[in-house]
């Protein structure tokens, strides 16, 4: 499947809803990361398109990260991030904002966990020359609820309003991808809350991290927010294994055998 046409036939729709609603001309792209050849130029490192679709189709977990925004003024294509720190050098693959190194760890804890239940350890997540080539090659999908360029901050009643005013299309998304674990980054509740609404309706609370549709074999992991500075990482990783490990254990049929 194709999902990058996909994806940018569904973004036109967005413009087109976004100049109606007043909420302005841009919005950035988002969707299946892009898995091509890495590029450095004018101080910026993005990354091509290459075997996504395929590594999506053949992965045996998929893994859908739900965002608020982009923290930018700019529009930019979310699906050629790279997390590398810019205006470093082409030679300099240095991944420093909390925000990516948390999104990392997280995504190699989710994907490495065996079927037991046994999770890594934080020392193990913690080392960049661990969690950064694995995110790279890693199937991975990446989606803002709000589409349209923001700021360094978006309240929870701005989100509320673009959950509400785009939902067909941002449903339309989600469903693209058939993700088995969708983690849900901050938002106070109002992602997990509308994947729960629009999505996922027989959702169970397993835990305060822990949420499972029973009917399609699906987990949302119920997250702070990436850059939340109310914990360490160490203790946000661990609070996540801890509670994901403990659904395996209970729920040891939870895998799909793609």
């Amino acid at each position: 499947m194709n999902y990058t046409a996909l994806e940018d036939r569904l973004f036109e729709e967005w413009k087109t809803r976004s100049r109606q609603c007043g909420d302005g001309e841009e919005i950035a792209p988002d969707g299946l990361l892009y898995r091509g050849l890495f590029s450095y130029a004018d101080g910026y490192w993005t990354r091509r398109p290459g075997d996504e679709c395929r590594r999506w189709e053949q992965a045996p977990r998929r893994v859908l990260i739900l965002t608020k925004d982009l923290n930018d003024t700019e529009a930019w294509d979310i699906r050629c991030e790279t997390g590398r720190r810019n205006f470093s050098g082409p030679a300099d693959a240095t991944v420093s904002a909390p925000f990516y190194k948390n999104l990392m760890r997280w995504v190699y804890g989710l994907l490495t966990v065996d079927r037991h239940g046994n999770t890594r350890p934080f020392d193990e997540a913690d080392r960049p020359d661990t969690f950064r080539p694995f995110y790279d090659e890693a199937p991975v999908a990446r989606v803002n609820c709000k589409k349209q360029p923001g700021g360094s901050q978006l309240t929870n009643s701005a989100l509320q309003g673009f959950l509400t005013r785009y939902a067909d299309l941002l449903e339309r998304q989600i469903r693209l991808y058939d993700a088995d674990i969708l983690l849900c980054c901050g938002g106070s509740d109002l992602i997990k809350d509308f994947v729960q609404a629009h999505y996922l309706p027989d959702l169970c609370r397993m835990s305060d991290w822990i949420w499972y549709s029973p009917s399609v074999r699906k987990l949302v992991v119920n997250s702070w927010h990436p850059s939340y500075h109310g914990d360490t990482h160490e203790g946000m990783y661990n609070a996540m294994m801890q509670h994901y490990s403990e659904f395996l254990y209970a729920f040891p049929g939870f895998f799909p055998g793609r």
